[in-house]
Parts: C-alpha cells; sequence; structure tokens
C-alpha cells in the first residue's frame, strides 16, 4: 500500500518473503503508482525460497539483473523509483484482487494457479485447475494441428469451416 514511512527496512516485506515456499509463484498487488515493488535483491530471496516466479499488479526495477537470474516476473509496469519510504507490504497469504482484461477485478487466492507468458497472465482458481489445464491441453493440441495444417496450405476460410475458430 502506498504509505509514507521511515527509510529503512520493511519488517512485514520481510515475514511475507520467509513464508513462500518452493513451487510457488507469489502475487504483489496494491495502490503504488510508479514505485517498485520487487527487484532482484526480492528475486533473490524468493528464489532462495524455492519461488519459481512472480506476478506483480505494480513496478518492478533491476530489469537487467532479473533476465540475468531467469526468474519469471510479470509485472504491470518498470520503473527506476524504489518503494522504500513509499510503500509497504500491508498483509500477505490473503486474497488480492488485481485488474481485469475481462473483468474490473479478478480475485486471487493463496493456492490459485498462474499462468504466465509474454502476452500476459490468468488465474486459475485452486477448484477448477485440473479441468482448465485438461481443456487447455486439448485446445493447444488443436492449434498445433491447425497451425501445421495452415503451414501445409489449409486456407483460412477451410480452417475456421474445420476447426470453429482461427
Amino acid at each position: 500500500q502506498m504509505v509514507p514511512g521511515p527509510l529503512g527496512g520493511d519488517e512485514q516485506k520481510m515475514q511475507a518473503c520467509q513464508q513462500v515456499s518452493e513451487d510457488e509463484v507469489t502475487v504483489w498487488s496494491g495502490d503504488g503508482k510508479g514505485v517498485c515493488y520487487f527487484g532482484e535483491l526480492i528475486a533473490l530471496g524468493m528464489r532462495e525460497r524455492g519461488a519459481v516466479g512472480a506476478l506483480i499488479d505494480g513496478g518492478i526495477r533491476d530489469i537487467h539483473w532479473l533476465h540475468k537470474m531467469n526468474f519469471p516476473i510479470f509485472a504491470k509496469y518498470r520503473t527506476p523509483t524504489q518503494s522504500i519510504g513509499r510503500w509497504r507490504v500491508t498483509g500477505f497469504r490473503e486474497t488480492v484482487y488485481l485488474a481485469g482484461a475481462t473483468s474490473a477485478l479478478v480475485s486471487v487466492s493463496p493456492g490459485d494457479f498462474i499462468l504466465a507468458d509474454a502476452d500476459g497472465a490468468i488465474v486459475i482458481p485452486a477448484r477448477h485447475v485440473n479441468d482448465v489445464l485438461a481443456e487447455a491441453e486439448r485446445l493447444t493440441a488443436q492449434e498445433l494441428q491447425l497451425r501445421a495444417e495452415l503451414n501445409h496450405g489449409l486456407t483460412l476460410s477451410d480452417a475456421l469451416a474445420k476447426y470453429g475458430h482461427v
């Protein structure tokens, strides 16, 4: 949360970082505008705890170093502005709400599945993970077949008639 504070460490942030478990993607949300929520040093700490990536509804910095450490991070924006004294962690291991693409807000709860790439991120509620991933694998296989057929001369019109989408 954007809360003015003293310069120095954020004990709540350190407590949150120590709660991270192996194979988790951390999700950072807040009302910060223009400041960094996450950088290389936090990423090093997250990786040390076993985290496999981060989704940041705010700013990141240290892009060069984050890229070199091959720690997947997906953020709303990049900024050189440090958060110390401007932003602090006010809670962790709780449901947060991020801006959505098809709805105003998307809830993200501990245990939900995060899938992200260069196009963006999606959140799959924990109770739906198995069904959604099975359907995603089916659609991916179909898209691979469609791509191969297009590369071998199938027209877009014929692909639409055959697959129902392009």
